[in-house]
């Protein structure tokens, strides 16, 4: 089950001790992101009234999600696939505008601070520090795990102090310590939700969000950048991780080829195309991680 067995190393959760962002003071944070309107108050008043439930409209989102998927892997012919596609992309952004409202769960793990000696000679802790922390997604890169209720934060870790921020606020935070991933409760698998880079700061800013496959632009940067291989007679782009559980790339770049492509010829020219996509601002910018799928077409 995508990110239960996090981290991948076995290794002790990491801490990363509580970043800036989490802590109101100046007119920004380090990453640029004004703090107006955005506050950081749990020990208030903020969040009185919170049961540590789920919120209605996130779960509601995540189950549509998740039935915009289904549909799509059920589909019976093309024109229905490509329709629960276009279901697919309003559901990621449907989720990140409700998580745009929620308040969401930081763990924070416990760790040793100071140390010191007992007249008897044992070690003991005289204080502990409290961390958020960080976990490994699949392909190695620093996820924030956050959690929408105090029951999926306990089955994650039953250990760690739930911290109230709004989701908008944890994304900042994100953000600035340089993780490019946030996992929505992890380890509960009908409710988990990866929020990916260029989500992140959508989530951040408060944009709509449009899942780089369903892009016009990004499409059109993917085709400009093999407009010149003969070899290249069609590129479309699909949802390759489409429950949003970062249990795969976010992107499938489909490249239909011209029958009688030779294997040395092949590598060439996905070699030329990749180094002519990574060169594209809006596949940089937008485009979180993706997989490429050459597809033969058959011959006449």
């Amino acid at each position: 089950m995508a990110i239960k067995k996090l981290p991948s190393t076995g290794d002790a959760p990491r801490s990363t001790g509580v970043p800036e962002s989490l802590v109101p003071g100046g007119t920004g944070d380090s990453a640029g992101f004004p703090w107006e309107g955005r506050t950081f108050d749990h020990h208030g008043t903020a969040f009185a009234d919170d049961s540590g439930e789920t919120p209605a409209a996130l779960t509601a989102a995540v189950a549509g999600l998740r039935s915009a998927a289904a549909a799509a892997a059920a589909a019976g012919s093309a024109e229905a696939h490509w329709a629960a596609v276009a279901d697919i992309a309003e559901a990621h952004a449907t989720v990140v505008a409700a998580l745009s409202e929620c308040r969401v769960l930081v763990p924070m793990l416990a760790e040793a601070g100071e140390l010191g000696v007992t007249p008897e000679g044992k070690t003991v802790e005289k204080t502990q520090e409290l961390s958020i922390v960080t976990v490994a997604a699949p392909d190695g890169r620093r996820v924030l795990p956050v959690f929408s209720s105090v029951e999926t934060l306990s089955r994650w870790h039953p250990e760690a102090r739930p911290i109230p921020v709004p989701a908008t606020q944890a994304a900042l935070a994100a953000v600035q310590e340089l993780t490019d991933l946030m996992i929505i409760d992890a380890a509960t698998a009908e409710a988990e939700y990866g929020v990916r880079r260029p989500a992140l700061r959508a989530l951040a800013l408060g944009e709509r969000y449009v899942p780089a496959w369903a892009d016009e632009e990004v499409l059109a940067a993917f085709r400009a950048a093999v407009a010149g291989e003969p070899a290249v007679t069609d590129l479309w782009l699909s949802p390759g991780d489409p429950e949003g559980r970062l249990l795969a790339p976010e992107v499938d770049v489909n490249v239909k080829l011209a029958p009688g492509l030779a294997r040395d010829e092949l590598s060439a020219l996905l070699q030329r195309a990749q180094t002519a996509w990574a060169s594209s601002d809006a596949i940089a910018e937008r485009v979180d991680s993706m997989r490429v799928r050459p597809i033969a077409a058959a011959a006449d």
